[in-house]
């Protein structure tokens, strides 16, 4: 049974320190030069705590949370405003889930060794996805590239996450959010949700370069504040939670078995 945090609140904007992690190369996808082999079961462990970043009416807010998830509160313009990270939820995708503490990684593309894939949850609309309505997205949103949004209900499933490792063989960066963005009011990470990560490789660059640890690597989850604001929305508020944007971010460490 997963232990739920007591409610965190925030009555100013802290000045705690945001989680460090690596700043993985997304850049090389195209790149035929040799890549590290990292193919293979990985472990991955994490860190004890989870950093906590919202965004509501132009403020922002910082707080952390243990690794199972919880509740943060903050005080905007007067007003408690709730937010829940539940990992039970089934259409909520916790960082230590969205890269779990096992995976498999494959190259398929001996052309483009540069490439990984592996099988990640991912968010599924059940609607076809349909523009987002005007003065919804772009700048200062959390649908900057005006990507189609889920209207209806969305669901977690097993799908293939795509990733990159950067052109030196230092580092890698997997895609872990994207292709679909929520009204709001359901709930699929945002297309910047990623995991990035420093490769710890052996041998020289071609046959015999095989990555066998990941070091300083974090996960970085984005989500649309309206999705987790624990309560009732009334008229007066829901716009100002629509455009609010919650951020997750968990350090991990990985080893190929």
């Amino acid at each position: 049974m997963k232990m739920k945090a007591l409610p965190l609140v925030l009555l100013a904007i802290p000045t705690l320190p945001a989680l460090m992690g690596a700043q993985g190369d997304g850049c090389a996808a195209g790149s035929q030069s040799p890549a590290p082999d990292v193919r293979g079961t990985w472990a991955v462990d994490y860190d004890d705590q989870i950093g906590v970043e919202v965004k509501l009416g132009g403020a922002v807010y910082h707080a952390e949370l243990g690794a199972a998830g919880g509740e943060v509160t903050i005080n905007h313009a007067g007003k408690p405003y709730t937010f829940s990270l539940d990992c039970g939820r089934p259409e909520v995708v916790c960082p230590s889930e969205a890269w779990p503490t096992q995976v498999l990684i494959e190259q398929r593309d001996v052309q483009h060794q540069h490439q990984m894939v592996v099988n990640l949850p991912a968010a599924q609309c059940d609607e076809p996805l349909k523009q987002p309505a005007p003065g919804t997205c772009g700048a200062g949103t959390s649908n900057p590239s005006c990507d189609l949004v889920c209207g209806g209900d969305v669901t977690v499933r097993t799908q293939q996450a795509f990733g990159v490792i950067g052109e030196a063989g230092e580092t890698f960066r997997l895609f872990l959010g994207g292709g679909i963005v929520t009204n709001g009011l359901n709930c699929a990470m945002l297309g910047y949700s990623v995991a990035d990560a420093d490769l710890v490789t052996d041998g020289l660059r071609g046959e015999d370069w095989e990555a066998t640890e990941m070091r300083a690597g974090l996960v970085t989850i984005g989500y649309a504040g309206g999705c987790l604001f624990a309560g009732t929305i009334d008229g007066q508020n829901q716009a100002l939670l629509v455009g609010a944007e919650l951020k997750f971010t968990t350090g991990f460490t990985g080893k190929k078995r």
